[in-house]
């Protein structure tokens, strides 16, 4: 952690708003935050506290009361830090809460507490967060450290300075873990202990299937396990080998019971197959004598149906000849009603025709023989028919094709009307035309003109603008001239004041320093006790001790004098970089006015900005003008545009109303022609021709179907005769009354079918050997049968049980047996894994026997870190207190204890003084330090700790002790570490040449960097 610039307003006793360049003061690598008691040394280190955690140390957190009491009511506290944490820059900007006067009306309201994070990219500040709870996450983690370990640490704030050596273990454990980053030994250590729960877990879970195997094989084989085979503990308790020879043995067992079974089933078995077939074999004789007296009977009932049999034999004889007539006679019919339809449609067709039709009429008379009654028809030759047809198709050709030239003539003469009257248009825009281009070359011309010269008035513009902004800056400084010379004379003025303050109090201080010397018998003999050598003499006896006189100043006056001189150094420092900062403004304005004085620069300014008037109103209207010649210029190409595509369509519009000329008088032509042959109009006579055409192409088909009718009654009539007479019938109605439906038909033989099956059947099976054997055999005894055969049954029905049983045992325990041992396959890799989890668990979290130190993983981390911070604060310590002291941990703990080398005793080091705590202390804040920054360079890891403050406690050291805590701290700048020390002992001012020094007054403290040694 490197801080870079530190900003404090309205916080503290800061009023207003102070700076502090913490890079330029950490260049030495040491530096003094110095001040009066209650300027705000200890603020300044509240404030970056604050900045990171957004609290202060110690008590002052509690007041919840930040805000300067000097500020104006309106002023926002703020505290704004620049910092580097782990290789990355940001800038923390904080505000406490606090009460600010109200918008509207009067009274307080309550102004919340708020953040921002910004971090630097790329040379700019990039917004982070602006919520709170982010930033403290933020900052504990980059920073690795809490509050509390971050003032244990690093700011090491007055009363709080021995925290960490007085700290217990618990929390000085909690603090080595943050800085040192061991908490991924506790991980490791939670991982193992959560590793062995679940491989426990597992382990026992692989048990289950294990007991419920030999559960099941035990139930099975009605054998109890064995004593020795447990099953019930996580690892290592189950004897696999002798689950399984009790297992086998179960399997043995069933399998000599299965196989006695068996023999024992096989004789009463046969027995009971043999009773079985006796028992079959006569229901099948009781059966067959039973069938024989059925068949005996039923042949009896068809014998006596056979004469109604042969008179149905004989109806479906003539029914069978009479079908094919049938047919015929069907089909004639259908022929006769064929032509009588034939007939009323032609007749129909002639009276639709009327006077058209009665130029080629005829008679025509049809005789039939006497199947029909005589048709006399009205037809029409056949010939004429398809000759009047055709002439009405042509002549409705022609008047269709009428009708079409006349729409077409209608279009085109609609269409060379439009062609008029768009060449009548574009002969007005051609002279639109004509007329615009003729004036804007001439107005484009002028445009082009204005705006040269606008763009000449533009560039100087652009010159006087920048000639006035020098003026400008000329004019400011040559007004600031006579006020920074004003002020450098007060500050000369303020500075040898200073300078003969100074000197009053040096001269007043060594006078006192002068007289308290020679008084300083009597201050020894004050410090005499009766018996104790003299400091001087060495005498024992002290028979005139000297007096100090009337007014004999004492150590407290000398140092209250030395105080106050040291008072008057800062503030004619103070004056004496006033001094300097004022001749300094002063220079830098004199060279920035040029040697002019104010009156001159005026007039330049003046002058400028007239001649900017005049410009500006000049190109006020470029953008105008050049929108203006664009305009113009786009409309003199729309113009030439224009011109082409006008000419391009008068040329288009000629052309086609030549061609529509031509056509519409052929088309013309045409339409005359037909309307002179027709008549009327084409469209009138199409429609009544179109109509003429269908009444002809009706009377032509009527005419074809009623000659094709005719044809097919002749012959039809004739086929079913002739047909009739081969199949032995006089004539067709003889035919049709022979002849009976085709389903009365079908049923009829399918009835005469089964009578003769049933009947050929009934004999065939009276004729049978078995049965005829069974009909001469005697009856059979089947209830003595029965009961025998049920009796050996059930014997054999008992042995097969007891063989079934036995087999089913054996082969479940089989399938158990094969479960049980895949089941202790599954468990033993797991039980092993469980069996080294268990022990690297223990031993890491210190509770097994091979850990001597009885210390957990991360616990054991921690001590040895803790041994490392003790042996660098030892080599801290060691120069400091003369090699007195040193610093020892107690072993397999974190404790800590003072070894005093004098008297070679352990101490608490509740037991040591102030000054020997704050040595101690020092030395241990050091040691820490220099541990973590080893780490951090190492590999990157832990808390990057190159900043420390140490806040007071320089006053408990006398002079020795003092130069060689100094001479620590020196060393510290070696490894590049910044040290701030914060103190008011006038001894370190000398000793420590740059100095943040913090200056109280009534509107609030200030801060200013002083460098002592120039």
């Amino acid at each position: 952690m490197r801080l870079h610039h530190l900003e404090i307003t309205a916080f503290g006793p800061f009023a207003g708003t102070v700076a502090v360049d913490l890079d330029a003061l950490a260049e030495g690598g040491l530096f003094l935050l110095c001040g009066p008691t209650g300027a705000g040394k200890s603020s300044v280190l509240d404030a970056i506290c604050f900045a990171l955690y957004g609290a202060v140390p110690g008590e002052r957190n509690g007041a919840r009361h930040l805000r300067s009491d000097q500020a104006a009511p309106e002023v926002a506290p703020r505290v704004v830090l620049e910092a580097t944490l782990s290789g990355r820059r940001f800038r923390f900007t904080r505000s406490p809460a606090w009460e600010r006067p109200k918008k509207r009306g009067e009274g307080l309201t309550l102004q919340q507490a708020t953040v921002l994070v910004e971090e630097r990219l790329d040379g700019a500040w990039s917004h982070l967060t602006g919520r709170i709870d982010d930033a403290g996450h933020l900052v504990a983690r980059l920073v690795g450290l809490t509050l509390t370990q971050f003032c244990q640490v690093v700011l090491l704030p007055q009363g709080e300075f021995q925290r960490f050596l007085r700290a217990g273990g618990d929390d000085r454990q909690k603090l080595l873990q943050s800085i040192f980053r061991t908490g991924r030994f506790g991980d490791v250590e939670r991982w193992l202990a959560e590793h062995r729960r679940a491989l426990r877990q597992e382990s026992l879970a692989l048990q289950r299937p294990i007991a419920e195997a030999v559960s099941r094989a035990s139930e099975a084989a009605g054998l109890p396990l064995p004593a020795d085979a447990r099953f019930d503990e996580p690892a290592g308790a189950v004897a696999a080998p002798d689950l399984e020879r009790w297992v086998a043995a179960a399997e043995a067992d069933a399998a000599d019971h299965a196989a006695e079974a068996g023999v024992a089933l096989a004789p009463a078995v046969a027995a009971a197959a043999a009773a079985a077939d006796a028992l079959r074999a006569a229901e099948d004789l009781t059966a067959a004598r039973r069938r024989q007296e059925q068949l005996a009977a039923r042949q009896a009932v068809l014998l006596a149906r056979e004469e109604e049999a042969a008179a149905q034999r004989r109806r479906v004889e003539e029914a069978r000849r009479a079908a094919p007539v049938l047919g015929l006679v069907t089909t004639r019919h259908r022929a006769a009603e064929a032509a009588r339809r034939a007939d009323r449609a032609l007749a129909d067709g002639l009276r639709l025709l009327g006077p058209v039709a009665a130029e080629t009429a005829g008679t025509l008379v049809l005789t039939l023989d006497d199947v029909v009654d005589p048709l006399v028809q009205a037809a029409l030759d056949e010939p004429a028919v398809r000759a009047a047809l055709a002439d009405s198709r042509a002549r409705c050709e022609r008047c269709a094709d009428a009708v079409d030239r006349q729409a077409e003539l209608a279009r085109l003469e609609a269409a060379s009307e439009r062609a008029a009257e768009e060449l009548a248009v574009l002969d007005a825009r051609d002279a639109a035309l004509d007329e615009a281009e003729a004036t804007l070359p001439a107005h484009i011309a002028r445009v082009r003109a204005a705006l040269r010269a606008d763009s000449a008035a533009v560039e100087a513009a652009r010159l006087a603008e920048h000639r006035r902004a020098g003026a400008a800056a000329a004019l400011a400084a040559a007004e600031r001239v006579e006020e920074l010379a004003q002020v450098l004379t007060e500050a000369e003025a303020a500075l040898t004041t200073a300078r003969e303050e100074t000197q009053r109090r040096r001269e007043h201080w060594l006078d006192l320093r002068e007289r308290r010397l020679d008084g300083m018998a009597a201050e020894i003999a004050l410090d005499l006790a009766v018996g104790d050598a003299c400091p001087v003499c060495g005498s024992c006896d002290h028979p005139r001790p000297a007096a100090a006189g009337a007014g004999a100043p004492d150590a407290a006056a000398e140092r209250a004098a030395r105080r106050s001189v040291d008072d008057a150094e800062v503030h004619q420092q103070a004056r004496v970089d006033a001094v300097r900062a004022a001749a300094e403004n002063l220079a830098r304005a004199r060279e920035a006015a040029q040697g002019t004085d104010a009156a001159g620069w005026r007039t330049v300014v003046t002058d400028l900005d007239d001649l900017l008037v005049e410009l500006t109103a000049q190109v006020a209207g470029l953008a105008g003008r050049e929108a203006e010649l664009a305009e113009l210029e786009a409309r003199q190409q729309a113009l030439a545009d224009d011109r082409r595509v006008l000419a391009e369509r008068r040329a288009t519009l000629a052309a086609e109303r030549q061609q529509h000329a031509a056509r519409i008088g052929e088309l013309t032509r045409v339409v005359a022609r037909v309307r002179a042959v027709e008549g009327s109009e084409p469209a009138d006579a199409l429609t009544a021709l179109t109509a003429t055409v269908e009444q002809w192409e009706h009377v032509l088909d009527a005419r074809l179907d009623l000659d094709r009718a005719a044809a097919h009654l002749a012959e039809t009539h004739e086929l079913a005769l002739a047909e009739a007479v081969a199949h032995g019938f006089d004539d067709l109605d003889a035919a049709a009354a022979a002849g009976l439906p085709h389903a009365e038909l079908v049923a009829l033989e399918e009835q005469l079918r089964s009578h003769d099956e049933e009947l050929a059947t009934t004999r065939e099976q009276l004729a049978d050997p078995a049965l005829v054997a069974a009909a001469a055999a005697p009856p059979a005894d089947l209830d003595r049968l029965r009961a025998e055969a049920e009796e050996t049954a059930r014997a054999a029905s008992a042995l097969r049980t007891r063989h079934d049983v036995a087999v089913r045992r054996h082969a479940r325990l089989e399938a158990l047996a094969a479960d049980l041992r895949a089941a202790l396959a599954a468990w033993a890799p797991v039980r092993d894994r469980y069996d080294v989890a268990d022990r690297v668990a223990t031993l890491a979290s210190g509770r097994s026997a091979d850990n001597r130190v009885r210390l957990g993983l991360a616990a054991y981390v921690v001590s040895w870190r803790l041994g490392q911070v003790v042996a660098a604060a030892n080599q801290r310590l060691a120069p400091m207190t003369a090699a007195r002291y040193s610093l020892e941990q107690e072993s397999g703990a974190l404790r800590l204890l003072v070894r005093d080398e004098w008297s070679g005793e352990l101490r608490d080091p509740a037991t040591l003084s102030g000054g020997e705590t704050f040595l101690v202390s020092l030395a241990l804040a050091l040691g820490l330090a220099d541990v973590v920054a080893g780490e951090s360079a190492a590999d990157g890891e832990g808390s990057d700790l190159e900043t420390l403050f140490v806040d007071e406690g320089f006053g408990s050291l006398d002079a020795e002790t003092l130069d060689d805590v100094m001479d620590t701290l020196d060393e510290l700048r070696e490894g590049g570490r910044v040290v701030g020390v914060v103190s008011h002992v006038s001894e370190l001012r000398t000793r420590i040449p740059t100095q943040l020094q913090v200056a109280p007054s009534r509107a609030g403290s200030r801060l200013s960097i002083v460098h002592a040694d120039g």
